[in-house]
């Protein structure tokens, strides 16, 4: 079994008006996947990484609040590589036996619209754990949502730098090792 913490980044409409309303309302195109994968729940070594750009089609001019927190910009986006091809080559890349852990449930949500709207099997996605609960749980015990930079902070990790997919998926990680994390699965309910 493969662990793959995924983390992405994605661009929103530019104005309320400009979402994409049909088939559903797309409240923003994935720009960026980053994942790393784990050698098991114990360890929680990094044993490889993934991180690709994606060049968008329906919100092809970047956010403004966007661009201000991934530092990703228009030119950017236009160096990438199309939705379908990133992600089929993201799925490969998985294996063939994973599980996914996030930070939130935001990023899976995202993931199944994008598939979704390019006409992907989201049945080919394999059950996600939230590192997030784990933390919630473990730690605060205040059952809400917390930023990945508050669990850093907590745990005084000094973040590669965020919003940028992949060291937030390496940020994951680092906030994974200071909890008991295969413990903390053992009663989760996907």
């Amino acid at each position: 079994m493969n662990y793959i913490v995924i983390d992405l980044e994605w661009n929103q409409p530019l104005s309320p008006q400009r979402m994409i309303r049909e088939p559903f309302n797309l409240g923003g195109e994935i720009i960026q996947i980053g994942a790393v994968k784990i050698d098991n729940l114990q360890e929680l070594n990094i044993t490889d990484r993934y991180s690709e750009i994606v060049r968008p089609v329906f919100y092809t001019k970047m956010n403004k609040h966007v661009t201000e927190v991934t530092e990703l910009t228009d030119d950017d986006l236009m160096q990438g590589r199309p939705f379908t091809e990133v992600c089929a080559e993201f799925l490969e890349w998985c294996g063939d036996d994973y599980s996914f852990i996030t930070w939130g449930d935001a990023d899976i949500f995202m993931l199944e619209d994008n598939m979704s709207i390019h006409e992907m099997d989201i049945e080919v996605l394999p059950e996600c754990y939230d590192a997030q609960i784990v933390f919630d749980d473990q730690i605060t015990q205040e059952d809400r949502s917390f930023a990945l930079s508050y669990a850093m902070w907590k745990f005084d990790i000094k973040p590669e730098r965020s919003h940028d997919a992949l060291n937030d998926a390496i940020n994951t990680v680092a906030v994974m090792k200071k909890l008991d994390f295969s413990e903390g699965l053992e009663g989760y309910e996907i």
